[in-house]
């Protein structure tokens, strides 16, 4: 007898039978298609690798130019000090160091004051030693140019630091208030100050330390000043020489400013209240 099965049965009975599933790819079939996913991603893994290799390569013969420069810079400086340093070439260059010095004062003066003290002090040393008898020339021509950039330096940055006011009868109040009453507010020693005052400090030798409030240049835009206490804020007038009182909003961001500046806050966008043109209008 001949028993008659549906197709479908029939599909069904020969898996069974032979072990091939339905819609199933042959071993042979499927062990190649594996073999060739393998060889693929060999492949993209050996280009990744020669491509790493090769940036490698450029990467070292980069930093092998740039040393290479360096060292001729290095060279050509020492070669120069050297020459400097020879009785002959020393009658040369000290004039023209003398002339450098002149010039960076008077560019000096007619800038922003900031770090006045700092600035001015480095010039005037230099300009001591230049006059000195026995003065090396290379020396002094080193520390003009370490004083050039220096300067160029300050007009790239953000720079805050401490001081007194710029307000003529406001200037040393704090340290006023500290020689009156060393625990009065306005005075407000911290507690490494009030350590040095017990252990017989005089007030005096903490004067340098007692700074009536902040000041922070913006490269050679903007100079401002925040009282200690932030209640009052000043910026400098380039065309009147004069400090001029800040509004409440610009004296809100000058605190924040401040803060940043000093590290005491997390860095953000910084605004400040500048002039330019010759009516000294005002921008941000």
């Amino acid at each position: 007898m001949v028993l008659t099965l549906p197709a479908r049965q029939l599909a069904m009975c020969a898996a069974a039978c032979f072990g091939i599933a339905l819609g199933a790819v042959p071993a042979s079939q499927a062990q190649a298609q594996d073999q060739s996913q393998t060889t693929t991603s060999l492949a993209s893994q050996y280009e990744s690798v020669l491509k790493e290799i090769s940036d490698r390569r450029t990467n070292v013969l980069l930093r092998e130019y740039y040393l290479t420069e360096q060292q001729k810079e290095i060279d050509s400086l020492a070669a120069r000090l050297a020459l400097a340093n020879d009785s002959s070439a020393s009658e040369e260059l000290l004039p023209m160091v003398r002339e450098m010095v002149a010039e960076l004062e008077k560019v000096m003066v007619a800038d922003l004051p900031f770090r006045i003290e700092r600035r001015f002090g480095l010039l005037d040393d230099l300009r001591d030693d230049l006059q000195a008898e026995d003065v090396l020339v290379s020396d002094v021509y080193r520390r003009a140019l370490q004083l050039y950039g220096f300067e160029v330096a300050y007009g790239l940055q953000v720079g805050s630091y401490s001081g007194v006011s710029p307000i003529a009868d406001r200037q040393g109040n704090r340290f006023q208030a500290c020689m009156a009453d060393p625990d009065s507010p306005v005075c407000d020693l911290n507690k490494e100050q009030r350590q040095a005052l017990a252990t017989g400090a005089e007030m005096e030798d903490l004067q340098s330390q007692l700074y009536d409030g902040n000041y922070i240049h913006f490269g050679r835009l903007a100079l401002l000043y925040l009282e200690r206490d932030s209640s009052e804020g000043y910026r400098y007038n380039e065309a009147t020489k004069q400090w001029d009182p800040l509004s409440n909003s610009e004296l809100l961001g000058l605190r924040q400013n401040v803060r940043i500046a000093r590290g005491e806050s997390a860095i953000g966008t910084m605004t400040a209240p500048i002039q330019i043109g010759e009516g000294g209008s005002d921008a941000s």
